[in-house]
């Protein structure tokens, strides 16, 4: 996981993910261990969908499996943490694209936080390290 990556391992990740904070990575490397329920350091069906019960939007089955194959680079059927990773590098990319597509935002309904989220979703990406490193930790 990225706490016990080596200091030139964790510069990796941030590297390839720079849309994604240390913190948010150390936020994600909690609910990855929260919900790898066996231990083995993969998020695998049972346990995404153990994952979106908890957080009340559950999946179907057929679109679990769609998840994991979308990120699975190595083909085994389940997640690591920088496959999981790459899950979130979506949501948050889906997620700029909703706001990109708004042409305004309330700032009285969503917030200085939800105006600021709006705003930096406006600003251009920093370039993007080449996705399909296959480093394993």
């Amino acid at each position: 996981m990225f706490s016990n990556l080596s200091l030139k391992e964790r510069q990796y990740i941030l590297k390839e993910f720079p849309e994604l904070s240390p913190n948010l990575i150390k936020r994600y490397e909690k609910t990855f261990t929260r919900y790898d329920t066996d231990n083995d350091g993969y998020l695998d069906v049972e346990d995404l969908k153990g994952m979106m019960m908890v957080r009340g939007v559950p999946w179907t089955h057929s679109a679990i499996v769609r998840l994991i194959k979308d990120a699975d680079e190595d083909g085994d059927g389940k997640l690591s943490f920088r496959e999981f990773l790459i899950t979130q590098r979506k949501n948050v990319e889906w997620a700029r694209r909703v706001l990109c597509a708004l042409p305004e935002i309330d700032v009285g309904r969503v917030g200085v936080k939800g105006a600021k989220k709006y705003f930096e979703a406006k600003q251009p990406l920093p370039p993007q390290a080449n996705h399909k490193h296959n480093m394993s930790y």
